[in-house]
């Protein structure tokens, strides 16, 4: 292979899993620069996302009912190829041996956005084991605060990696949001002016999907309800709104949850017993792609797409009397042709049934430090590649 054209290697090895290519790397100095370079990164991240291949499913969180979060957070998240599902692995990530709350922001081109009650917000590739975490957040959250809600997405444009937080205080009884900005680029934090004239409603991070990162939210401080969408565009840094689709009654709404499937804005609607649930698909417009019986679950998350494209991956949530039994989250495959579930889907290797947090992340080569590592050096001078990671936090997970 070292006498192939490069353009030849190129288009061969970036036709490899992450975990293989990680191996080539100590093959030569030749293949492991080539393996690890920008553009090589890029051109294979790119054949993921056409091919929709590479993809693992993260979960986190323990079994519990709903209601009772304290009993989710152990610590520990696991990861399955979602080719198979069949066994899973526990994951070395950065807040691992810390305690409180570590949920999942969201995930994007392989890098996940983890969060910690004590601290702070890392980013994290689970395929490289790299890890940085982020600068203290300034702000005062102490005082007079009523939410917190992140978000986590990449600006292709400034090709940057930036976490948006929405922090809303009520103080003498006026609410008012503030809304800032990370750069991975910069590794700094940042405030920006920019109106908000809306309210948040739960306490749900939000969601990436093309540039943008989605909130549901409401205009009336008098709802009990979210009655639209908002969007936050990377690169631009400003707002715009997307309606919601039509639902009927909305009288009979009870919960929403907004999310990506399959590269789309998704949209899931619970109402009132018997109706069903309804999961809508933005492409250009509304679409209903699926609409499951209760008998399915209470709440439905759709995920992916099985290889023959024939079912779609769900995460369901059913109530139940009995909360140690029943109320938890469960995989299942959905076949919306027939409209049937299969049974309960069980990840061997220790993964618990339950989680909480489910996501669809892609396995990549994305570098923290190619990133983070350019401007520390800018500032820092040259200095030997130990010394440099350790200077910005950079570090690999044993």
């Amino acid at each position: 292979m070292a006498s192939l054209p490069t353009d030849i290697k190129i288009d061969i090895l970036s036709r490899l899993p992450v975990k293989s290519l990680l191996r080539f790397k100590c093959v030569s100095k030749s293949f492991c620069s080539l393996i690890a370079s920008q553009e090589f990164i890029k051109i294979h991240l790119k054949r993921s996302i056409e091919t929709n291949s590479n993809l693992s499913l993260i979960r986190s969180g323990t079994p519990a009912p709903i209601l009772d979060s304290s009993r989710y957070w152990n610590g520990k998240i696991f990861s399955a190829s979602l080719d198979s599902l069949n066994l899973g692995v526990e994951l070395d990530h950065p807040f691992k041996n810390c305690k409180g709350r570590t949920p999942i922001i969201d995930s994007c081109n392989g890098l996940i956005a983890l969060k910690n009650d004590e601290n702070g917000i890392a980013f994290w590739n689970p395929s490289t084991k790299e890890h940085l975490m982020l600068p203290k957040y300034w702000g005062d959250l102490k005082d007079k605060v009523y939410m917190v809600v992140d978000g986590f997405g990449y600006d292709a444009v400034n090709d940057d990696y930036k976490v948006v937080r929405l922090v809303h205080f009520v103080r003498e009884n006026v609410e008012y949001t503030e809304v800032s900005v990370y750069s991975l680029r910069t590794n700094s934090w940042r405030r920006i002016r920019v109106d908000f004239p809306y309210y948040i409603l739960h306490g749900w991070d939000g969601k990436f999907v093309d540039g943008h990162v989605h909130w549901l939210v409401t205009n009336n401080p008098e709802d009990y309800i979210e009655n639209l969408i908002i969007a936050f565009n990377l690169k631009s840094e400003e707002f715009h709104e997307v309606p919601l689709p039509h639902l009927g009654n909305k009288n009979d709404v009870l919960v929403m949850f907004v999310g990506n499937f399959s590269g789309c804005l998704y949209f899931s609607c619970l109402c009132n017993y018997p109706q069903p649930v309804d999961i809508w698909v933005l492409k250009g417009c509304w679409t209903k792609a699926f609409s499951f019986h209760r008998i399915v679950g209470d709440y439905v998350k759709a995920l992916a797409y099985s290889k023959s494209e024939d079912k779609v991956l769900v995460d369901k949530f059913k109530y139940g009397e009995e909360d140690d039994d029943i109320n938890r989250w469960e995989l299942c495959w959905y076949d919306p042709q027939n409209q049937r579930a299969a049974d309960q889907l069980t990840i061997h290797g220790g993964v618990p049934q339950g989680c909480r947090d489910t996501i669809v992340c892609m396995d990549s080569l994305v570098s923290l430090a190619a990133y983070a590592g350019r401007g520390v050096a800018g500032r820092e001078g040259r200095m030997s590649c130990k010394r440099f990671r350790a200077s910005i936090g950079l570090g690999k997970l044993g």
